[in-house]
């Protein structure tokens, strides 16, 4: 009897979405949340030409969580001792073990791969006298992430894959030696007429897949499989859908990338904004540029979050400080409040490092800095100098993707991620206070305390939702801390008012702010009060804010803004 292995390759320490295997996507019949690697598996017990499937996973610590996935839901598993670079043996052993007559790998972020191309695959090779098979030139196709080999064309690829590179990315060795008879076939459909990523491995990867399965689920039954043939004709009639992941560039097998640093901080008083924003743009430079991305972050509490970007915690600044001393990466870029660094010490550490030739970028505040920098980025409309070195605007600002959402009548509440100014101690008594029957939610950030509730509050608290995004893009009214809460509110073409922002904003930038009429700008938490009983009665000023807010960001590029600084910084091609 003849027996097919089908190997699936994962995982979980990807360089540019670390644990993206076990990221949920969509549900199953008995509505229990599938990770990509689950909706994979799905897709290839559909097939029907396929007699076993096994993971191929490394026996590290960091894999463990993998592991236990597949033992859960009955996927062999043996994990592999050795290097855990070395994909080509990790494959092998499972083979040798296993002792196909045909093997067919599958990289484990694709979860598009089609049930009906792998049977038509497999179905050509085994009637073929080649080694693999490949689509007949000429045709373009959306599949991504398999390949299909004899067992004996298996053997004569191991052979030649004796380099790194090879030893890495499966068929690689061909490509230097070619070794392999092909059996050259047509696709198994048109899937030809849009080129487009179907691979997860970025966070915009990752958010594109999400919607397509999203999408499938609303008008199908969720014991089918998402149909490649309509992912295809959703692209082709939606470019939004198109442009989520669009920009991604796929990274190739034989060539060197850069690789970059960032040095931020986090806290009770410095507050989220900070980390937040160099995980946009650790996430950006990887998509964009296909960097690899370090973030360096001194926490002033100690307190550490979540994240699947890399992340190196520091215990304190000077810990930080000398890991800058120490940075090799030909890019390095600094996102500080200077009031919470010994700037001296920053400046001596960026001056060292000019003369290795890094090249070093300021995001935000770092104008005290701005000797010892190649270039300052400011995420603002407000620009505290006019330098040749200094780029600003309302174009400026880096956002992540706000959804496009019907407006609700919901007064949203965002005092930042540690709420730093303490609005938890008196402003929730305030609200109350209205007596509207609008509903009020506070969004608790993970660092914040929680609010003070009266007694029978109508306040609803919401602890750091993932769903905040969304919150954002429906409601009507935000009341917002200074910082990017603020201008995502405003970029979210909300009626925000600007709850009391003390010493994290000077007056000139204040009244700047005022005189672009996006937003209600308060001086006191009563006057905050004053101001929101205003806009729940006055329609027509909550619809002045939304069209002033559609009018400061209507040229709105930050993250492209930034990418292009950074390519010119770097001399980069492209």
């Amino acid at each position: 009897m003849t027996k097919i292995l089908a190997i699936i390759g994962a995982r979980l320490n990807s360089s540019r979405l670390a644990g993206k295997h076990l990221l949920p996507l969509a549900c199953d019949a008995a509505g229990n949340t599938l990770p990509i690697i689950g909706h994979i598996l799905r897709r290839l017990k559909t097939c029907s030409t396929i007699s076993a499937i096994e993971l191929a996973t490394t026996a590290d610590e960091f894999n463990q969580p993998l592991i236990n996935w597949a033992q859960e839901n009955q996927l062999t598993c043996v994990p592999f001792e050795g290097d855990v670079n070395d994909l080509m043996g990790r494959l092998d052993r499972i083979i040798q073990r296993q002792q196909p007559d045909y093997i067919v790998y599958i990289c484990g972020d694709c979860p598009l791969i089609d049930p009906n191309f792998i049977d038509h695959a497999l179905r050509a090779l085994k009637a073929s006298d080649k080694d693999t098979i490949t689509l007949k030139e000429g045709i373009i196709s959306l599949h991504e992430g398999m390949g299909f080999y004899t067992r004996s064309g298996w053997n004569r690829l191991m052979a030649v894959s004796d380099c790194v590179m090879s030893r890495e990315h499966v068929g690689y060795g061909d490509k230097l030696r070619p070794v392999l008879t092909k059996r050259y076939i047509d696709d198994s459909g048109n899937y030809g007429k849009i080129t487009h990523r179907i691979s997860v491995d970025t966070h915009a990867d990752y958010r594109f897949m999400v919607e397509v399965y999203r999408r499938w689920y609303v008008n199908n039954p969720t014991e089918t499989v998402v149909s490649l043939e309509w992912v295809q004709e959703e692209l082709l009639k939606d470019s939004a859908l198109f442009a989520i992941n669009a920009h991604v560039q796929q990274k190739a097998a034989n060539k060197n990338y850069a690789k970059a640093s960032i040095y931020c901080h986090l806290g009770p008083q410095i507050g989220l904004g900070h980390f937040k924003r160099s995980e946009l743009i650790a996430n950006a430079l990887q998509e964009h540029l296909s960097i690899g991305v370090n973030i360096h972050t001194y926490s002033e509490a100690g307190q550490r979050v979540d994240s699947s970007s890399k992340v190196v915690w520091h215990e304190d600044e000077q810990a930080l400080l000398s890991a800058l001393t120490e940075d090799q990466n030909p890019l390095v870029l600094l996102d500080f409040h200077p009031n919470f660094i010994d700037l001296e010490s920053f400046a001596n550490r960026l001056a060292g490092l000019a003369k290795r030739g890094t090249k070093r970028i300021g995001i935000d505040k770092m104008v005290p800095l701005l000797d010892v920098l190649d270039w300052l980025f400011i995420p603002s409309f407000n620009c505290p100098a006019h330098h040749p070195k200094i780029s600003a605007g309302w174009q400026n600002y880096l956002f992540s993707t706000i959804p496009q959402a019907a407006k609700q009548a919901q007064i949203l509440v965002l005092t930042g991620g540690s709420d730093a100014l303490g609005y938890g101690r008196e402003l929730p008594t305030i609200l109350d206070s209205i007596g509207t029957d609008w509903p009020i939610l506070w969004i608790q950030g993970p660092l914040a305390p929680a609010p003070q509730l009266p007694p029978n509050s109508a306040i609803v608290v919401q602890q750091n939702p993932d769903n905040l995004k969304e919150i954002i893009a429906q409601s009507e009214i935000i009341l917002s801390c200074y910082g990017l809460s603020l201008f995502e509110s405003i970029y979210g073409k909300a009626a925000t008012l600007l709850l009391p922002p003390q010493h994290l904003c000077d007056e000139a930038e204040l009244i700047a702010l005022n005189q672009e009429r996006c937003c209600l700008v308060s001086d006191s938490l009563e006057e905050a009060k004053v101001m929101l009983q205003q806009l729940l009665t006055e329609p027509e000023q909550r619809r002045s804010l939304q069209n002033q807010a559609t009018r400061v960001f209507e040229s709105h590029q930050g993250i492209q803004a930034l990418i292009d600084d950074i390519r010119h910084l770097l001399g980069a091609v492209n």
